[in-house]
């Protein structure tokens, strides 16, 4: 039962410092993407309105790895989004960069099953 408790103990500090040291990115306490950050939510259940948390909010650069389908720009300068996406039932993975400026304000979607691997900010609002 000791060896149950220390090994619980040390994964939850292990989870704790991992989560003190994360880059500028969050998890949203709402479905909204706060002014001035890059927004990823899971489904399309939050397209066109957000209807859950979204996965991955980040105001600075942010590299990772997290799924999602829709994703919006309310920063005030562009950023380019390196993901890979699953065609044919998730078969063929397809990388590829998208750069999403605020002028797109509506959130936009992947097609298909896409994993985000990095977010750079631009030093303006042009792709």
């Amino acid at each position: 039962m000791r060896k149950r408790s220390l090994a619980l103990a040390v994964l939850s500090a292990a989870f704790a410092g991992i989560a003190a040291t994360a880059p500028s990115a969050s998890a949203a306490g709402n479905s909204a993407c706060p002014d001035g950050n890059f927004c990823l939510w899971p489904t399309f259940a939050s397209y066109p309105t957000p209807v859950e948390t979204p996965v991955l909010v980040t105001s600075g650069d942010w590299s990772g790895h997290v799924d999602g389908l829709v994703f919006q720009n309310t920063g005030s300068r562009a950023v380019d989004v390196e993901y890979t996406t699953y065609m044919n039932d998730g078969t063929v993975p397809v990388d590829g960069t998208v750069c999403v400026t605020r002028d797109k304000f509506s959130r936009q979607f992947f097609y298909n099953p896409t994993t985000v691997h990095k977010v750079t900010w631009r030093a303006d609002n042009t792709c």
